[in-house]
């Protein structure tokens, strides 16, 4: 099973109308993508928080328009379209969204109003097809974010799940006792993992550690997570910061933290796009990171999910 995952992709392409990354992460010939997050960018820099000021009809609209330039990317459509057509059965599409393709830059839920939310909602679940996902009847449309699992497949053998997590929906601003993923959402993952010993991969928008801006800061919920996880194996994959990063596990847990963000963005201003992305290529003995830039990859090898060792080539 080889997974493909990133996050990040702002919506223009490059000056030949693609955007390269796609073909890349193609010659991997992965059998899922993951996308994390950021899948468009309804605020860019220097223009930050601009459409919190519109109504939901102009909000909408502009969302829109940035699925549809950003999803019509040839080579991003060719891969997007070959990935789904395994979807459910051994492979395919699926993600979850963060800041800017929520409502805006450092977005939380708590504070963007129901009938942007709304929309918000109903353009990511039908860019991202969640509707075709065999098990979201545990969400209310009219209340809940978007949190969901889907069946990993090896070899046409099923060996696990994965979560995908939304940090974004339920959140308040940074707090010890403020929401992230909320009590309902907590509980899912609760009974998720209770139901699951097989292989287990967690996806979010936001990171856990490799920024300081993660869930540390919501300690309160950090902590019922971490409880909910303790004693599992799980890799958890997640994007928003623009970088790729591999983080063994600490603070008790068993648990890696592997970001990879920049697909199609610009870090800072002279170094151009990022084309980051990261390859998760599972067998039964142990799990290859595989962490992509402009310029080559780190190799991260977990072994047995509990040790690693790490290589990096240039």
């Amino acid at each position: 099973m080889k997974i493909a995952f990133t996050s990040c992709m702002n919506y223009k392409s490059g000056p030949d109308g693609y955007q390269h990354v796609w073909n890349r992460i193609a010659q991997e010939q992965p059998d899922y993508l993951f996308l994390l997050g950021d899948q468009i960018y309804m605020d860019y820099f220097p223009d930050l928080g601009d459409p919190s000021d519109g109504n939901p009809a102009v909000f909408a609209d502009l969302m829109q328009g940035k699925y549809e330039t950003q999803w019509s990317v040839p080579n991003f459509k060719a891969l997007r379209d070959a990935l789904r057509l395994r979807q459910g059965n051994g492979g395919g599409v699926y993600g979850t969204w963060d800041d800017h393709d929520f409502a805006w830059n450092n977005a939380h839920g708590s504070k963007v109003s129901a009938p942007v939310k709304q929309e918000t909602r109903r353009l990511f679940t039908k860019y991202m097809q969640i509707e075709q996902l065999q098990n979201p009847a545990h969400l209310d449309p009219a209340t809940d974010g978007i949190y969901y699992s889907v069946p990993l497949m090896h070899q046409q053998q099923r060996i696990g799940r994965a979560i995908f997590l939304d940090t974004r929906w339920y959140s308040a601003e940074p707090g010890d006792a403020s929401p992230l993923l909320g009590r309902k959402q907590l509980d899912y993952l609760k009974q998720e993992l209770a139901n699951e010993q097989g292989y287990v991969v967690i996806c979010a928008g936001t990171p856990i550690r490799a920024t300081g801006n993660g869930w540390m800061r919501y300690r309160d919920d950090y902590a019922k997570f971490r409880e909910i996880i303790y004693g599992r194996n799980i890799i958890f994959l997640t994007g928003d910061i623009h970088e790729n990063a591999f983080l063994p596990p600490a603070g008790g847990t068993k648990m890696f933290e592997v970001v990879s963000s920049g697909a199609f963005v610009t870090k800072y201003y002279l170094t151009g796009e990022r084309e980051n992305f990261g390859i998760l290529d599972y067998s039964p003995a142990s799990t290859d990171i595989k962490l992509f830039d402009k310029h080559g990859l780190e190799l991260h090898n977990v072994i047995d999910n509990a040790t690693f060792m790490h290589q990096e080539i240039r």
